[in-house]
């Protein structure tokens, strides 16, 4: 199957989650997520603000970092550009709706990417080898380019599919995080 019809399928699913199936699926995402060690290790983590409907919760996510005293760094979409921006957060009252609908600090502290230790990553679907699709923009595969820690994409159960085609500037994450389990991309490789 192409991406696209996968990315069809995959939203249809997803958007007709009832609202409380979402909830409860992102808490036990998060419960996964506490368990890897790279999440609890790293000081400085850049994070998607969960913006569309029934996609993995990160406010949760968000608001626990920030309460650990970890660094919290969130995309901001440059149109002009093509890229995304990475911009400190220091509290999540300072996200506001912007480009695409989605949640955007108003006021940008860009950061270095060095300095990011670990990447969550959002996907629609993704395989046991770290292959994702995504909105099909290309902002996330550009940016994953750039950043060498380790990045995890955070997905429901029925988000993880058999086989998806990479393309030649995909980037493959390392771990996918679900309500039932840890995958580490790179032993699903060997």
């Amino acid at each position: 199957m192409n991406k696209r019809l996968i990315r069809n399928r995959i939203l249809s699913v997803r958007n007709s989650l009832p609202p409380e199936r979402a909830k409860e699926g992102s808490k036990l995402v998060f419960q996964n997520l506490r368990k890897l060690p790279i999440f609890n290790t790293a000081e400085t983590i850049h994070t998607y603000v969960s913006s569309k409907k029934n996609e993995v919760d990160t406010i949760e996510i968000i608001n626990y970092l920030l309460s650990a005293g970890k660094r919290v760094v969130v995309p901001v979409v440059d149109r002009d550009k093509k890229v995304l921006r990475h911009s400190e957060l220091k509290n999540i009252s300072e996200l506001k709706e912007s480009t695409f609908g989605i949640l955007e600090p108003e006021q940008i502290r860009e950061v270095n990417l060095s300095e990011i230790e670990l990447v969550l990553v959002p996907a629609i679907a993704v395989d046991r080898f770290g292959n994702r699709v995504g909105f099909g923009g290309g902002y996330y595969d550009k940016f994953l380019s750039q950043v060498d820690c380790p990045k995890v994409a955070l997905v429901y159960d029925f988000q993880v599919v058999d086989k998806i085609e990479a393309s030649p500037n995909d980037v493959a994450v390392d771990f996918v995080v679900t309500e039932t389990e840890i995958i580490n991309c790179k032993i699903a490789k060997q």
